[in-house]
This record gives structure tokens, sequence and C-alpha cells, in this order.
């Protein structure tokens, strides 16, 4: 439960292949990111949601260059075949879509003869890497307007399944769930104290004599024990004994807390990496 720094990324549309020819349009009709197949490796669901909500993400067409700007969503890629029509395609919505003239993309030798660097146009969703690189960008479209935000239908609810809310639902969740496990923690008679801003690996650091539990707090809306976990929260999970985990489910009608220690996280969680981090190897 933690902000983040924004981050840049480039999105190829993959019109290198006969799937992709032109499907670049359709994306930005639909004002979605989409891919679909392996995709390197990692398929295209995880790939999608390589960036973070808020994150920037640039479109880049082959043979041209880049083509449009947006904002990530806190909506997370599912499945479909509105733009590809073929199997194993998702697609995500985006926000604050700004589009070039297609008379006047940023291409990849005008990028590098301007910044020195060279774009990630090879991967399918990459990270810009280069603050010179996305300043430039960002400076080409300053005098673009966003197209109007088109509603994007929120996946349905069934069970089991993992949907992601709007900002301000999440927020109340999440809001909502540190209270439920603040309010259990002081009618034992522990003392409570928000880290949530401090970056640690949990939300609450509880108290009371020489007993402390290093509490992570996760809600959501559903009835089903299912939730994004950090890296930073999973080794804390993995290292510290006092680490405590509470899911409170059920959060906006009736919260059910559920608590388990970083152990019975590690054993009893199917826990599936999401986004993975590279750099290059020196």
């Amino acid at each position: 439960m933690s902000n983040s720094q924004i981050e840049y990324w480039l999105f190829n549309t993959d019109e290198t292949e006969p799937e992709g020819e032109g499907k670049h349009a359709i994306m930005l009709q639909q004002q979605v990111v989409a891919a679909w197949g392996h995709c390197k490796g990692l398929g295209a669901e995880v790939t999608l949601n390589r960036p973070n909500p808020g994150d920037i993400v640039f479109y880049f067409r082959a043979r041209f260059g880049i083509i449009a700007m947006a904002v990530a969503t806190d909506q997370f890629a599912v499945p479909g075949k509105s733009v590809f029509g073929e199997h194993g395609e998702y697609s995500r919505p985006v926000e604050n879509l700004q589009v070039l003239s297609e008379a006047k993309p940023v291409s990849v030798a005008e990028i590098k003869s301007n910044t020195s660097y060279q774009i990630p146009f090879r991967q399918i969703m990459g990270r810009i890497l280069n603050d010179s690189a996305v300043e430039y960008l960002k400076g080409r479209f300053q005098r673009i307007r966003s197209k109007p935000p088109r509603p994007h239908k929120k996946p349905e609810t069934k069970p089991g399944a993992f949907v992601q809310m709007d900002s301000e639902v999440r927020k109340e969740v999440e809001r909502t769930a540190v209270r439920v496990v603040t309010k259990i923690y002081r009618k034992a008679k522990w003392h409570v104290k928000s880290v949530e801003r401090e970056n640690v690996g949990y939300d609450l650091r509880c108290t009371k004599g020489d007993l402390l539990d290093c509490v992570e707090v996760k809600g959501t809306s559903g009835v089903d024990e299912r939730f994004i976990i950090t890296v930073n929260e999973l080794n804390k999970a993995k290292t510290d004994p006092q680490f405590v985990l509470y899911i409170v489910t059920n959060v906006l009608k009736k919260p059910v807390p559920h608590k388990y220690s970083g152990k019975q996280l590690i054993n009893k969680f199917d826990i599936q990496p999401i986004q993975f981090r590279a750099s290059r190897k020196r």
C-alpha cells in the first residue's frame, strides 16, 4: 500500500507480424494496449501488466516510430479478441490518450539523434531508462490534446476472479482494511503506529510490552483471499519472524479479517510473479 515513482514504458504494437498489421488503429480507437501469444516468454497478460497504474506508456509502431502517449490505469489486462482476434489475446485500458499526426511520428533515429539513447523498440513492453529521451518525447506531446475518455466495461465479478477496482474504491478498501486491523490490535491493548509511507515491507508497527508485530494489511472487496504483494513485502515475510499478514475480505460490506504469519503466507498461498525487473549484466 505504498506509492511509487512514475516509470516510462515503450509499447510495441507488434505490426511486424501479419496478425498485427494496422492493429495500432484499433488499439487507439479502443484506448487500450493489447498483445497476444507468448510475448518473448512472459505471456500477453504479464507483459501488459508491467506498467503500474499512473505510469506513462508510449505507443511504438514499427517502421514509423512513437505515435501516441497514454497513462496506465488501475484496470489490469483481461482476455478478449477485440483487437487481434487471436487465442491468448489480452487488452488493458489506458487513459489521457494523446495521438500524434500520422505524418509526424517520432522515429527511433530522431530520438537517438537528439538524446543519444536507443529506445527499447524490440520489446513488447520495455522501460525507457533515459531521462533525456523521456523529456524529449513528452515535449513532442506537449501541445497534443487528450482524447475524450472511452468508457471501459469493468470485468464481471465471478467466484475466484481477481478483479481490479477503480482508484477511489481501491483507496477506500485499503483505508477500511487498515482501520479494521488497527481496531483489532487496539482492542487487545496494543500500541499501533502506521509506517505505510516508510517503505519497510509492512503497514503497521504494533507493540505490546516486549511483543512486536510487523503487520501488512491487504483488503479485498470480494470474499476470496486474493491480493497483490510486493517483493519488499514478500522478502519481509520470508525473513522476519515478527511479520504478520492480515487479509480483510468483503471489506465494503461485512469485513472478515484473516491472520497469517510469514511462514503461513509462503506455505498456504500460491504466489506467482506478475512483473520482472531487468538490468544489463556487468
